[in-house]
């Protein structure tokens, strides 16, 4: 008996001394605790429900099975954030068209998870964390086994009604966003719809809304992932914007009527008026015309228009962009209209606007056409939206677009916005000892970087210089209007550092500068994200990106007694940051 009491009164001792206090936060501390606490702010609903609200005190309290529930969610959201950064890395290697199903599945499962955080339930939310390495695994399996499918193309983003034909006699099916198109298959869209097509190499040609369009021919060298892709208008219009390898390593080919297009440039377009009749525009790099034997280049913001019978016109000037009168590039408007103006633009015929929930305007897309320079938007929807306007001449070519204007759609009870110049990357990377933070915030916000207070000018327009330290710099924003609503990022500056850039490792013994010669020799190193890694012998170039985490390889089979150069630089502007030469002996 006096040892089941003892017993009793240790346990009792234990329990007394292991007993947890509540955490109790006020309600603007939910934000911070949420990082902390659950990884990251947008898991606040999982916080807000697991606390107690004490309206008396107006605080949240987390007893000790909360805390223990929440920090479980932690876990297993370490373990989804690398599961993503996996899905990402699948996605860079071409799951999107090869494996788009299950990057479907995964992008489904992916929303239910968010849905669950938002209703604080953390015991489903654990559970499709779990389930999602599945996912994961089952892109990855299908990445494997589809790539030597012959498949060269998906529907990415469609508004509206899409439809696709198999062969030039199969029957107009409607099409949903994934689905993969072939040689030969025909893709339309309708009054008020328009689709996105997506190509291995990222290239994406965009259907205006009533245009038939056919991909003629479609194939990949995958040894050398060279791509070689026809397209035909048979009506209506498009947008074709090759990626960087789509410009330097395959070729696009668009016809419409009598005129054929070798298309390398980021952006360009081309319309078929009538059946007889090609306007086209190209807004960067080169395009090459072909009509009635005659061979024309249209550079940089230049147009032509063909018609059958006839040889291209010579290359004329498109329309510069018009711009609205408005003294800063954002706005925050209350209604859900707005009266825009613009500068007449000599020559022109007519104006047209887009509005998009996309800076891109790759989403949903409204078009508004004006032969005044002014008109009134209605039904602007709330939250953020991006307006742009360019100009047709006489020949309706499609003039330059203008800068891209933001609208704010407030309702009174939304955080501020805040804006950088470099957009919405995380991370941010410069060899500079320096680097100069700009953007725009809410006008009226008052505005924090790592906590100092920094100038906004009346339009809200901020610019910021920081001293870096080596390696990642962490940078905190936070703004908070009139309103009492804030808005709080994390980014990070990292400085680029020359050690770690050549920080190598070679399959050849390598002493100072000087590398012991060998059949193949492999390098490997790990560098920074946004880089590649060039190198140089023998009058052959190599050419490698830094993967996600920086890393990079490859393999090279120099001369004896020659000369390797290995030099790194950004991958965007080609800027060279680091550069060292090598002897193979």
């Amino acid at each position: 008996m006096i040892r089941l009491l003892l017993a009793i009164f240790l346990i009792n001792f234990g329990n007394i001394h292991m007993k947890v206090d509540p955490l109790v936060f006020k309600p603007p501390e939910l934000s911070r605790i949420s990082q902390e606490l659950v990884g990251s702010e947008s898991n606040w609903p999982i916080v807000f429900h697991a606390a107690e609200y004490k309206s008396g005190e107006n605080v949240f309290s987390l007893d000790a099975k909360s805390r223990s529930d929440i920090s479980e969610f932690l876990d297993h959201w370490i373990q989804l954030e690398q599961y993503r950064s996996e899905y990402s890395r699948l996605i860079e290697q071409g799951a999107g068209v090869f494996a788009a199903y299950e990057v479907e599945r995964a992008d489904s499962a992916y929303q239910v998870f968010r849905t669950m955080v938002e209703r604080g339930n953390i015991e489903e939310s654990i559970r499709l964390i779990s389930d999602y390495k599945i996912y994961i695994d089952d892109i990855e399996l299908a990445l494997e086994n589809n790539r030597i499918v012959d498949v060269e193309a998906r529907l990415s983003e469609k508004q509206g009604t899409v439809e696709y034909r198999r062969g030039l006699i199969g029957q107009w099916l409607a099409a949903s966003v994934g689905k993969l198109f072939k040689e030969a298959d025909a893709v339309r869209t309708i009054s008020e719809s328009s689709g996105k097509v997506t190509f291995l190499d990222g290239s994406d040609v965009v259907l205006s809304k009533n245009t038939t369009a056919i991909i003629r021919s479609s194939s990949l060298d995958r040894l050398t992932n060279i791509s070689d892709v026809e397209i035909n208008i048979s009506e209506g219009g498009l947008i074709a914007r090759l990626s960087a390898d789509g410009i330097e390593r395959s070729s696009y080919q668009i016809s419409a009527g009598s005129a054929t297009m070798l298309v390398k440039s980021s952006n360009f377009w081309a319309e078929k008026t009538d059946e007889d009749r090609v306007v086209m525009a190209n807004y960067s790099g080169i395009t090459t015309v072909t009509a009635e034997n005659e061979v024309i280049d249209l550079g940089r913001n230049q147009g032509t228009v063909v018609v059958r019978g006839r040889v291209p016109v010579q290359p004329l000037d498109l329309l510069p962009p018009p711009r609205f009168q408005w003294v800063s590039t954002d706005s925050v408007i209350i209604r859900d209209q707005l009266d825009l103006q613009w500068n007449d633009v000599p020559g022109a015929q007519y104006y047209e606007l887009e509005l998009s929930d996309s800076p891109s305007f790759d989403g949903w897309v409204r078009n508004v056409s004006s032969e005044a320079n002014q008109i009134t938007i209605t039904d602007i929807p709330v939250g953020i939206s991006h307006i742009r306007i360019r100009a047709y001449d006489s020949n309706d070519l499609r003039g330059t677009d203008s800068p891209t204007y933001r609208i704010l759609r407030s309702t009174g009870m939304l955080p501020p916005y805040l804006f950088l110049v470099d957009g919405d990357l995380a991370e941010i990377f410069t060899s500079e000892t320096e680097y100069t933070l700009t953007g725009v915030v809410e006008p009226g916000s008052d505005l924090r970087i790592n906590g100092n207070v920094v100038d906004v000018a009346p339009n809200g327009d901020f610019s910021l210089t920081l001293e870096l330290a080596s390696g990642k710099n962490p940078i905190s924003l936070v703004a908070e209007n009139e309103a009492g609503n804030v808005t709080r990022q994390q980014r990070s500056i990292t400085k680029i550092s020359e050690d770690h850039l050549f920080d190598i490792t070679w399959s050849s013994f390598v002493e100072d500068d000087r590398v012991r010669h060998a059949e193949n020799i492999l390098i490997t190193g790990r560098a920074y994200p946004p880089l590649e890694v060039v190198a140089r012998t023998g009058g052959v170039e190599t050419i490698v990106p830094c993967g996600i985490n920086g890393n990079w390889a490859l393999t090279l089979s120099p001369e004896k007694n020659s000369e390797l150069i290995i030099s790194l630089r950004y991958r965007q502007n080609k800027e060279i940051i680091g550069e060292r030469t090598y002897r193979i002996e």
